[in-house]
C-alpha cells in the first residue's frame, strides 16, 4: 500500500474538525486526554502512543504503543546505583498539572525502592510559569536542604533535572559529589543548556513510531487484529 502523511505547514498540531478530516488512519497523543475525547467518536483506524500505566483498565481503547514508564524509571534507578547511592529521592510532578506519565512515573519509583527495601522520598514541588518560578525554585532549594549527602535525585523529566541543577548551584552544593541528578527523555537542549553534565534516560521514540506506523500500516490493509498493546523499552542512558 502506498501511503502519504499529512503535516501542519507550522508542525502544530489541530485536530478541532479531525471529524471533517478525509484521511483514511490517525496515529495520536493519547497522554492529552483532549485528543482521547476529540478521536472518541471518529470512525478510522486510531493508534494511540503515550505513557505505560500500572493498571491495565487505564488504557484507552484504541491500539496502543506505550512507552514503558516503570522501564524508565528502573533504568535511572540503576545508574545511580551503580554510582554507589544508596539513598534516593524523586523530583515530580503535582497531580493538578494532569501529566499521567508523571503519576506513572511516581507510582513505579515508590514501587520499586520498596521493593529494593530503600526509603525513597518524592518532592512533586509546583508547576512552573514566569508568574511563580522563583518562588518554585525557592521551594525546590528547601526541600533539596532537607536531603542527606549522596542521595540520587530521579527527575521525572530533564527539564525539572534542570531545575534540580540551577537550585544545587544557587546553594553550593556539588553535583555530583553531594547530591546526584539523572532525568528521563534526554531532551537534547535541556542537557545542553545545563552547566552541569547532566544524565538521562531516552525512552524508546523512534521505536515507538516505528511500531505505530507499521501497526496503522496493518490497519489499513483490512487486518483483523486483536486490541494491541505494545511496551516500548527504554533506550540507553546518556
Amino acid at each position: 500500500m502506498e501511503w502519504d502523511i499529512f503535516i501542519e505547514e507550522d508542525f502544530r498540531a489541530r485536530i478541532e474538525n479531525i471529524k471533517e478530516w478525509l484521511g483514511d488512519g490517525v496515529i495520536a497523543d493519547y497522554d492529552d486526554p483532549e485528543i482521547e475525547k476529540l478521536l472518541a467518536d471518529v470512525h478510522v483506524p486510531i493508534v494511540g502512543v503515550g505513557g505505560s500505566y500500572h493498571q491495565p483498565e487505564q488504557y484507552p481503547p484504541v491500539h496502543y504503543i506505550a512507552t514503558d514508564n516503570a522501564a524508565l524509571v528502573e533504568s535511572a534507578f540503576l545508574h545511580l546505583k551503580e554510582k554507589g547511592v544508596h539513598r534516593f529521592a524523586f523530583y515530580g510532578l503535582p497531580a493538578s498539572s494532569g501529566k499521567r506519565w508523571a503519576v506513572e512515573r511516581e507510582y513505579a519509583f515508590c514501587q520499586l525502592v520498596a521493593k529494593e527495601k530503600y526509603r525513597g522520598v518524592v518532592y512533586q514541588g509546583l508547576e512552573t510559569a514566569p508568574e511563580n518560578w522563583q518562588h518554585a525554585q525557592n521551594r525546590l532549594a528547601d526541600w533539596l536542604q532537607t536531603l542527606p549527602p549522596q542521595t540520587g535525585i530521579i527527575a521525572v523529566t530533564d527539564a525539572r533535572a534542570r531545575h534540580v541543577l540551577q537550585a544545587c548551584e544557587l546553594l553550593h552544593i556539588p553535583v555530583p559529589e553531594k547530591l546526584c541528578v539523572i532525568g528521563i527523555d534526554n531532551e537534547e537542549l535541556t542537557r545542553y543548556l545545563s552547566r552541569v553534565a547532566l544524565s538521562s534516560v531516552a525512552q524508546g521514540t523512534r521505536q515507538m513510531g516505528y511500531q505505530a506506523a507499521k501497526l496503522l500500516h496493518r490497519l489499513l490493509n483490512n487486518e483483523a487484529l486483536p486490541l494491541q498493546r505494545q511496551l516500548i523499552p527504554a533506550d540507553a542512558r546518556r
